[in-house]
């Protein structure tokens, strides 16, 4: 049976509809539901995202026994049952060899957060100031350094726009290949950067030895390339009908398309299934 469910939030768990900001998507009634349902039937549920824990009470609408348990900037910060277990730290010295990078490139700079607090976010750059890091479609900071400042459990690079985030990305991962890049969206004004071989199924393996239990007893929800970790390392991986191709290829079932919320009914067929001692319809054959 399945005893700890992992799910990608925006495009999977929570539909994200076009022209609505990722920041104005929340966890739909049905959601709530379905995930309460897993929790009744002790089932361990947790978020799998690049998000830090301070912004998820309103993407959860205030419910904290929706994501207690979790993986944080893509695995750097593992909570389970709202205790940390373990932090992965990416290395000053790599993200200021992007920072050198990306000072000579058209676009582009670090934002880095504070990933175990509510603080402000701040970025790295010698081409910009200030007025242009938090103009137009850039991810507003609070200050910006000209030197990475030290290591951190969450670092991205924020553009202007998704048109040369895929050149940058190839760029990235010939020049640093010490650390891994991935592009959250088809449509990712980020690119997010994670320490060599870290990522969401890290901090499954993680989580399934804190909790007792096998991989095989783990499910994971996913639709994006940063997901591709986690769907490759839990045998009960799946993918959204509006999935990436590398994560359909990745994942061993299929639902449907996020938007009609596919996932909040599969955890609540989990749920259901739990109750009666066996595995959930969609998982079966």
């Amino acid at each position: 049976m399945i005893k700890l469910v992992l799910t990608d939030l925006d495009n999977t768990l929570i539909p994200h509809r076009q022209g609505e900001a990722f920041h104005e998507a929340v966890l739909s009634d049905e959601g709530v539901a379905a995930i309460r349902a897993l929790l009744d039937e002790g089932v361990h549920f947790g978020p799998a995202t690049g998000r830090a824990p301070s912004s998820m009470a309103e993407t959860f609408r205030d419910n904290s026994w929706a994501y207690a348990t979790g993986a944080y900037s893509n695995g750097q910060l593992v909570c389970v049952d709202g205790e940390v277990v373990h932090r992965e730290w990416t290395d000053a010295g790599l993200l200021q060899r992007v920072s050198d990078i990306l000072d000579e490139q058209p676009e582009g700079f670090l934002v880095f957060f504070d990933m175990e607090g509510d603080g402000p976010n701040w970025g790295v750059s010698r081409k910009y100031h200030m007025d242009e890091a938090n103009a137009g479609d850039f991810l507003r900071v609070s200050k910006l350094y000209p030197e990475v400042q030290g290591p951190t459990l969450k670092a991205i690079i924020r553009m202007k726009g998704p048109q040369r985030t895929q050149g940058l990305y190839d760029l990235l991962c010939k020049e640093v290949p010490e650390l891994d890049f991935a592009l959250p969206s088809p449509n990712a004004q980020v690119i997010d950067i994670m320490p060599k071989g870290w990522g969401k199924g890290s901090a499954a393996r993680i989580m399934a030895e804190v909790l007792g239990i096998s991989i095989d007893e783990v499910a994971a929800f996913g639709d994006a390339d940063n997901d591709v970790s986690m769907l490759e390392a839990v045998p009960n991986s799946v993918a959204v009908a509006n999935a990436s191709d590398a994560a359909a290829a990745a994942a061993r079932w299929r639902i449907g398309d996020a938007l009609d919320e596919s996932v909040a009914k599969a955890l609540a067929d989990i749920a259901a299934a739990t109750a009666r001692g066996d595995m959930p319809s969609f998982m079966r054959g």
